[in-house]
Protein backbone atom coordinates (compact mmCIF):
# COMPACT_ATOMS: atom_id res chain seq x y z
CA UNK A 1 0.00 0.00 0.00
CA UNK A 2 1.35 3.32 -0.67
CA UNK A 3 -0.10 6.61 0.60
CA UNK A 4 0.83 9.64 -1.34
CA UNK A 5 0.24 13.36 -0.63
CA UNK A 6 -0.48 15.67 -3.27
CA UNK A 7 -1.01 19.22 -3.42
CA UNK A 8 -4.20 20.46 -6.07
CA UNK A 9 -5.96 23.39 -7.39
CA UNK A 10 -9.82 22.85 -8.42
CA UNK A 11 -10.44 23.06 -11.95
CA UNK A 12 -12.74 25.48 -11.34
CA UNK A 13 -13.95 27.72 -8.59
CA UNK A 14 -17.75 26.58 -8.93
CA UNK A 15 -20.62 24.76 -6.58
CA UNK A 16 -19.04 23.26 -4.02
CA UNK A 17 -15.49 24.38 -4.70
CA UNK A 18 -15.82 28.13 -5.14
CA UNK A 19 -14.38 29.24 -1.79
CA UNK A 20 -11.64 26.91 -2.19
CA UNK A 21 -8.04 27.81 -3.09
CA UNK A 22 -6.34 24.40 -2.85
CA UNK A 23 -6.12 21.11 -0.99
CA UNK A 24 -3.87 18.59 -0.07
CA UNK A 25 -4.92 15.57 -0.85
CA UNK A 26 -3.93 11.98 0.84
CA UNK A 27 -4.17 8.76 -1.35
CA UNK A 28 -3.95 5.52 -0.20
CA UNK A 29 -3.38 3.45 -3.19
CA UNK A 30 -3.46 -0.58 -3.35
CA UNK A 31 -1.02 -1.30 -5.95
CA UNK A 32 2.30 -3.11 -6.93
CA UNK A 33 4.46 -0.23 -7.70
CA UNK A 34 4.91 2.95 -6.79
CA UNK A 35 4.99 4.68 -10.49
CA UNK A 36 1.68 2.52 -11.41
CA UNK A 37 0.34 3.61 -7.77
CA UNK A 38 1.37 7.80 -8.56
CA UNK A 39 -0.35 7.16 -11.62
CA UNK A 40 -3.98 5.82 -10.36
CA UNK A 41 -3.28 8.75 -7.80
CA UNK A 42 -3.58 11.32 -10.47
CA UNK A 43 -5.44 10.21 -12.84
CA UNK A 44 -8.14 9.70 -10.26
CA UNK A 45 -8.05 13.01 -8.43
CA UNK A 46 -8.01 14.96 -12.08
CA UNK A 47 -11.34 12.84 -12.76
CA UNK A 48 -12.64 14.24 -9.65
CA UNK A 49 -12.28 17.98 -10.98
CA UNK A 50 -8.56 19.17 -9.41
CA UNK A 51 -5.15 20.07 -11.08
CA UNK A 52 -2.27 18.36 -9.46
CA UNK A 53 0.42 20.73 -8.67
CA UNK A 54 3.01 18.54 -6.91
CA UNK A 55 3.59 15.39 -4.91
CA UNK A 56 4.14 16.63 -1.71
CA UNK A 57 5.27 13.19 0.08
CA UNK A 58 4.86 9.61 -1.12
CA UNK A 59 5.53 6.60 1.25
CA UNK A 60 4.87 2.69 1.13
CA UNK A 61 2.65 1.83 4.29
CA UNK A 62 1.21 -1.09 6.34
CA UNK A 63 -1.18 -1.73 8.84
CA UNK A 64 1.22 -1.02 12.18
CA UNK A 65 2.11 2.82 10.62
CA UNK A 66 -1.29 3.65 12.01
CA UNK A 67 -0.50 1.84 15.46
CA UNK A 68 -1.14 5.18 17.12
CA UNK A 69 -3.26 6.91 14.35
CA UNK A 70 -6.87 5.51 14.75
CA UNK A 71 -7.99 8.03 13.25
CA UNK A 72 -6.13 7.42 9.41
CA UNK A 73 -6.47 3.67 9.93
CA UNK A 74 -10.05 3.11 9.00
CA UNK A 75 -8.86 4.88 5.25
CA UNK A 76 -6.40 2.65 5.22
CA UNK A 77 -8.52 -0.22 5.87
CA UNK A 78 -10.95 1.14 3.70
CA UNK A 79 -8.35 0.88 0.62
CA UNK A 80 -7.44 -2.85 1.51
CA UNK A 81 -11.08 -3.39 0.03
CA UNK A 82 -11.50 -0.20 -2.72
CA UNK A 83 -7.83 -0.35 -3.74
CA UNK A 84 -7.88 3.16 -3.25
CA UNK A 85 -9.09 6.25 -0.99
CA UNK A 86 -9.11 9.91 -1.33
CA UNK A 87 -8.91 12.45 1.11
CA UNK A 88 -8.94 16.15 0.67
CA UNK A 89 -7.80 18.91 3.23
CA UNK A 90 -9.08 21.91 1.92
CA UNK A 91 -7.90 25.44 2.57
CA UNK A 92 -9.84 28.56 1.16
CA UNK A 93 -9.22 31.56 -1.12
CA UNK A 94 -6.53 34.11 0.00
CA UNK A 95 -7.53 37.47 -0.15
CA UNK A 96 -4.92 39.66 -1.89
Amino acid sequence: MFLLIYHGKPQSQTGDLEDVGGAYIKCWIESENFDQADTTAQQEIEGMGWNVLELDEAFTITREDYSEDLNELEYYEQALIDKEVFLFHTYPIEEE
